[in-house]
């Protein structure tokens, strides 16, 4: 039986198909702002939680007619980029340009032109030959690695589960693209905010892809594409329902899914009767040609570290703590009965007392010092390789390691991995944070703050705000956490900032002989000099 045979012969309605998930009563109103002449999103949320939507492909409806492609174009024509040239000669040379604009009506692969196309290919199956067409587009991801990374916030997370670029703020360097499993951002020279920067130095245009309509869904419509297949392939609803139906549908019919693990979880989910590593074999792969090949959860160590990086403080005050304990424990092990000799130990319950309120015999071989020379020396050499660190694989977040040429030094391939970076990034985070709360406890513990210059007050300033501002892009990152593109790109650019301040004041310091944090405490009882 041919794929269109055997749609047609199963074809039903999309509001019946929602309606078998439950959720058809939503499916005829539109919600409050839709246009009359857009169709209602199914399952949208009447309330202040905001309903995440997947969209479920059963790939045994598909028959390649295309309608869903052009119906995208007509839609989004109006979005598409109409580049400036002659473009920008980029530096270093040899750094290419991306121009579709003169290619706009290819339609076998992603561009910045075709958001949405068909994978056609002739599957061997023990049942004999098979033809199968796959439209592709974007997955949204439940936990975007393009999102999540993007160095300004251009690319998001949408409330509705959708994942889009902002193009008005979009550098088109491409970063999106490279740490997608499936490399489906498409770039266009010659437009774009950096023509207006430093358009020979940095960036290279604007990233296009699917944003699953948006700003239609925004106001509780459907997507063009879905709205007009005529085979009712693609199916919209509350990610939760469109789970449980995919799934219920490949049990029940033994067929199989993609898309629901992958990456750690998409909102597009392929039901498919041909096993997609057979699938993965057939159709055409290459640039703006995706495959369907098992993708692990990219994001996961990051996720992970994010949870060391928050919890880092708490372990570093924690440790600094723990001297505390263990003096209540020995004072009381000393008050115990029979515990000492009076004559041998002397007042041992005063003795304990005075270990806890003051400090311990450690921190006074240097008088008045908060630390031991030699823990002051280990505090500054792992201050000194937490900012190197940070600083370089932060600068390294930002694409430019391929392009200068330094991913093709020996031993620096590693530079332009944006994953490997940023798992640095929050293991050194979260080490000068850690040393950070364990200060902080010492201090507390010690009853006594040590004595900050007015360079150690800068520079610590700066520092809490490198962090405050950190902490928030790390919650960005997390699962089911989003912000506005305004707030994101504020975050980042003030994050940027005081990293760069804070590196031009300690070159600065450390050139004036002004490097020192802190200044001897006077002894108890004689005023500071």
């Amino acid at each position: 039986m041919s794929a269109s045979t055997a749609v047609r012969g199963k074809r039903i309605s999309r509001r019946r198909f929602l309606g078998g998930l439950g959720i058809a009563g939503t499916a005829l109103a539109l919600p409050a702002g839709a246009r009359a002449d857009v169709p209602a999103m199914p399952g949208a949320s009447s309330g202040k939680t905001p309903t995440v939507y997947a969209t479920l492909y059963d790939l045994d409806r598909c028959v390649g007619c295309g309608a869903c492609v052009e119906a995208c174009h007509e839609r989004n024509g109006a979005r598409y980029p109409e580049p400036i040239k002659p473009f920008p000669d980029l530096v270093p040379a040899g750094t290419k340009n991306e121009d579709w604009s003169d290619r706009r009506d290819v339609d076998d692969r992603l561009t910045p032109y075709n958001w949405l196309y068909i994978q056609s290919a002739t599957v061997d199956t023990p049942e004999g030959p098979r033809e199968m067409h796959v439209p592709r587009r974007c997955l949204h991801c439940a936990n975007p690695p393009c999102a999540n990374l993007c160095p300004w916030g251009s690319a998001r997370r949408e409330t509705s589960g959708a994942v889009s670029i902002e193009a008005s703020t979009c550098l088109g360097g491409a970063k999106c693209r490279t740490v997608c499993p499936w490399h489906i951002p498409q770039r266009q020279s010659g437009v774009g905010l950096y023509l207006d920067l430093m358009p020979r130095f940095a960036g290279n245009g604007v990233m296009y892809k699917c944003d699953r309509c948006a700003d239609i869904t925004a106001r509780g419509g459907i997507p063009a594409c879905i709205e007009a297949c005529p085979y009712d392939v693609q199916t919209i609803g509350p990610r939760d329902a469109i789970i449980a139906e995919a799934k219920r549908l490949a049990a029940e019919r033994g067929w199989h899914l993609y898309g629901l693990d992958d990456n750690g979880g998409t909102n597009t989910i392929y039901l498919s009767p041909v096993p997609f590593g057979l699938l993965d074999a057939a159709i055409p792969k290459g640039p703006g040609r995706p495959h369907l090949a098992p993708v692990a959860d990219a994001m996961r160590d990051e996720t992970r570290l994010a949870a060391v990086a928050a919890t880092a403080p708490l372990a570093g005050f924690g440790a600094a703590m723990l001297r505390v304990a263990a003096d209540i424990r020995e004072a009381a092990h000393n008050d115990a009965p029979g515990a000492h000799s009076s004559h041998a130990m002397g007042k041992p319950g005063r003795a304990a007392a005075h270990r806890l309120s003051a400090p311990t015999a450690i921190d006074t071989i240097t008088p008045h010092a908060f630390l031991h020379p030699a823990t002051s020396r280990a505090v500054r050499a792992i201050w000194l390789a937490c900012a190197i660190v940070l600083g370089f694989t932060g600068l390294m977040q930002m694409p430019i390691a391929a392009r200068y040429g330094m991913t093709a030094l020996p031993g620096l391939a590693w530079t332009g991995d944006f994953h490997v970076t940023h798992r640095m990034h929050y293991v050194f985070a979260a080490l000068l944070l850690g040393l950070g709360g364990w200060l902080l406890g010492k201090a507390l513990r010690q009853r006594a703050f040590p004595a900050l210059t007015r360079e150690g007050w800068l520079r610590l300033g700066l520092v809490a705000g490198l962090a405050g501002t950190g902490v928030l892009r790390v919650l960005k990152n997390l699962p089911d956490v989003s912000f506005s593109p305004l707030l994101t790109l504020w975050i980042d650019l003030a994050h940027l900032g005081l990293a760069v301040a804070l590196g031009a004041v300690a070159l600065v310091f450390a050139f004036t002989g002004r490097a020192a944090w802190t200044r001897p405490r006077p002894p108890a009882g004689r005023p500071p000099a």
